[in-house]
């Protein structure tokens, strides 16, 4: 965990409606812990709607975990049983970052 004393709260603009927003402390430190590097580009009301639209052309679809079993939503049709749910597709993601640093190479981004 990194210490959220390196942050300070920002003022963005939002790209879509071009409202002032802050992005808090706590959000940045959410957004390093997860690993995410981009910084918010929409205000929350924007980045709502926008996610919303996007579930409306693809909408969500029922999928069994191959891994854990457990029953999740993606927002894709699956074309296969082959599917993991977003908490094992990330373990499997930190699996092979950790095998590629390990090996001396760069991340893909």
């Amino acid at each position: 965990m990194n210490d959220s004393s390196q942050f300070a709260d920002q003022v963005l603009v939002c790209k879509d409606c071009g409202d002032k927003f802050i992005w808090t402390v706590g959000e940045q430190q959410f957004f390093y812990d997860k690993g995410l590097q981009n910084v918010p580009k929409r205000c929350k009301p924007c980045a709502e709607k926008f996610k919303s639209q996007l579930r409306e052309k693809h909408p969500m679809q029922w999928i069994k975990c191959k891994k854990c079993k457990k029953k999740a939503e993606v927002p894709f049709e699956p074309k296969s049983e082959d599917i993991l749910c977003e908490d094992c597709f990330n373990k499997e993601i930190a699996k092979r970052n950790e095998k590629i640093i390990e090996k001396g190479l760069k991340l893909p981004e």
